[in-house]
């Protein structure tokens, strides 16, 4: 997946517009992935508000993503969308899936979830797949959930995992993202053995690192897996990334990349699809964004109009016209729906040879610790230092973290 055509996202640690809102530790399935390591612990509201309005005093937020655990097992999940839309942000809420019914998504629909990230793998013990279950299992169950979630209203996107050893898992992630007229985002995380990390100090403005007992990454053979990701990406879908982040360390290292994708269902069926490239539209709009509402965009509402001037204007910027014009004339057709499709593909954090740790470039998923930013992806490796209260702003208000 080369970003050397993407387009590097203008966000800096003084306006990236998104967060995560950590708000338990449990959870009622067994991945092999799971970065979680503390003692089950369910988050009071009002110490879920604090860390919300702190998150606010520290970036110009446009929405938020709501993780844990497994957040169906909080009792005020519902309240706690509320709270956050309140706020005049948009949420995402990432989960496994296997509670969520028509009368749990019925009320988070009317409380305003925007979008549901549903996370169903093969790598997993849960109770609505068999102990050795197949892809066509793993499909079936996909297929049901996203059509549920759509029921009501609600964007529904997925989270797998990439392993070394399983990349046509990979595979058949993004095509069943492709294929499905339900899933308007995907993402991607890159397998790290989190939960053996040793204990790590800091927080994303001082730096992060470990004294003692870290293992210094080698990603060649990573960097190679990726290439090859992206290769098949290319070849078989047409997939190129339109934006990267490079990391704290390197600037042009491929560290989270964004590939969107118009696309037109008709009667259920993919008919048409092209990966957008980024033009001089897309750096205008979100600059002008930026200037007339104080943050970046982050997440986007599916709106056909709208998604149609943008691939005219994108497609007479240089993005391709004769495409995106093959495609809106699809999507004009009798029982036709054009959508927008957003693919992310992250690497968690690593270590350098001195013990730094390497990480997304002001990470737009980081989360509270003791007042502090921190990648959510370590969260639970993480002691920031200096202990401060999300509720007293004494990691000073208004200053990025």
């Amino acid at each position: 997946m080369n970003p050397t055509t993407a387009m590097s996202l203008p966000w800096t640690p003084d306006n990236v517009p998104h967060a995560v809102l950590d708000i338990l530790r449990g959870c009622n399935i067994r991945c092999r992935s799971c970065y979680n390591s503390k003692p089950e612990r369910i988050k009071p509201l009002p110490e879920i508000e604090a860390e919300l309005d702190a998150l606010l005093r520290l970036r110009p937020l446009h929405s938020v993503t709501i993780v844990g655990g497994e957040i169906t097992l909080h009792p005020g999940l519902v309240e706690i969308v509320r709270l956050v839309r309140r706020r005049g942000l948009f949420v995402e809420l990432c989960s496994n899936g296997v509670d969520l019914d028509d009368a749990l998504l019925e009320a988070l629909g009317k409380a305003g979830a925007n979008v549901i990230f549903l996370h169903i793998e093969p790598n997993q013990l849960r109770p609505d797949l068999p102990e050795n279950a197949t892809a066509a299992d793993v499909r079936r169950l996909r297929e049901e959930k996203a059509a549920l979630v759509a029921a009501h209203g609600i964007q529904v996107g997925l989270t797998v995992t990439a392993y070394p050893e399983k990349l046509g898992e990979i595979e058949d992630a993004f095509a069943f993202a492709l294929d499905s007229p339900h899933i308007c985002w995907l993402l991607v995380t890159w397998w790290r053995d989190i939960a053996r990390m040793p204990q790590i100090r800091g927080y994303l403005v001082a730096g992060m690192s470990a004294e003692s007992g870290f293992e210094r990454h080698q990603g060649t053979e990573e960097e190679a897996a990726i290439i090859k990701i992206g290769q098949l990406l290319e070849t078989r879908f047409g997939l190129r990334p339109f934006g990267f982040i490079g990391s704290n360390l390197d600037a042009t290292e491929r560290r989270w990349l964004s590939i969107i994708v118009s696309a037109v269902h008709r009667r259920g069926a993919l008919c048409s699809h092209k990966s957008l490239r980024p033009t001089r539209v897309e750096r205008a709009f979100l600059e002008l964004s930026r200037r007339l509402t104080g943050h970046y965009p982050f997440f986007q509402a599916q709106r056909a109009g709208q998604l149609g001037l943008h691939l005219l204007l994108n497609g007479l910027a240089g993005g391709g016209l004769a495409g995106n014009l093959k495609l809106l004339a699809h999507a004009i057709r009798p029982g036709a729906r054009l959508r927008t499709k957003r693919f992310l593909f992250q690497r968690p954090a690593a270590f350098d040879k001195l013990g730094r740790v390497i990480h997304c470039r002001c990470c737009p998923d980081a989360v509270l610790i003791a007042g502090r930013l921190v990648p959510v992806c370590i969260s639970d490796r993480v002691s920031p230092g200096r202990e401060t209260r999300p509720d007293t702003g004494a990691a000073g208000a208004g200053t990025p973290q």
